[in-house]
């Protein structure tokens, strides 16, 4: 399994591919949001309104649907929006992925191999929409549920996918401060993913070359257009 980067953004980088070649139906178009779904999104919209970028640090916990720890590892986010994103992995399990918002691309330096395809712009219906899509899909896609956090200052937001093929059954976002602080996702196999964010600059990233990857000589190149 790799890292969290395929739970957050399975769908952009293998729309049809992922959960045995399942695909995410659309959401029907006269469903009406309900009260709780609305404001609670108004109020997540009001946190992440001002976000047009986050960089941080992040530790990984995966648990099995017994709660056994899968894998543990850390790694760098940056994303910016749109369609911006920088995820690296640390050792032992290194990955690079990078996308300008156009195209995609997907390093392993173990198998010394680059991935590279067209973005896939339907963010709607992923959990990278909270920090690279547009927050206003946000109550065509889940319902959205809010709770004060442990301790002052603190807030927890959930979003349950209404699609019912959806390749995971909800994901919590907590913030500290106003700050993204956390995220956990359930997926449909029951495993349980658990993000710990720190070290968090919001809105300080002023150099594009970060989204864009010039792949390293003598790799093997894959496109898929």
């Amino acid at each position: 399994m790799r890292p969290f980067f395929f739970c957050l953004f399975a769908m952009i980088c293998f729309p049809p591919l992922m959960a045995g070649g399942l695909t995410i139906s659309a959401v029907t178009p006269d469903r009406q949001a309900t009260a709780q779904t609305h404001i609670s999104a108004n109020k997540l919209r009001a946190l992440l309104i001002h976000l047009d970028s986050l960089d941080t640090r992040f530790e990984q916990t995966v648990y099995s649907f017994e709660g056994d720890v899968l894998q543990q590892t850390s790694g760098h986010l940056i994303a910016a929006r749109p369609g911006k994103v920088r995820w690296e992995t640390n050792p032992p399990i290194e990955q690079l992925v990078v996308s300008d918002g156009e195209t995609l691309w997907i390093y392993d330096p173990d198998l010394e191999q680059v991935s590279i395809r067209p973005f896939n712009q339907d963010l709607s219906k992923t959990p990278a929409v909270l920090f690279i899509g547009d927050l206003e899909a946000l109550e065509s896609s889940y319902d959205i549920s809010h709770e004060p956090g442990d301790a002052a200052n603190t807030a927890k937001y959930t979003l349950t996918p209404i699609d019912a093929h959806s390749l995971y059954e909800k994901v919590s976002l907590g913030f500290i401060n106003k700050t993204p602080s956390s995220m956990t996702l359930w997926d449909s196999l029951g495993q349980k993913t658990d993000i710990i964010f720190n070290g968090q600059q919001l809105n300080q990233i002023q150099d594009l070359k970060l989204f864009h990857f010039d792949p390293p000589e003598g790799v093997d190149i894959l496109r898929d257009e």
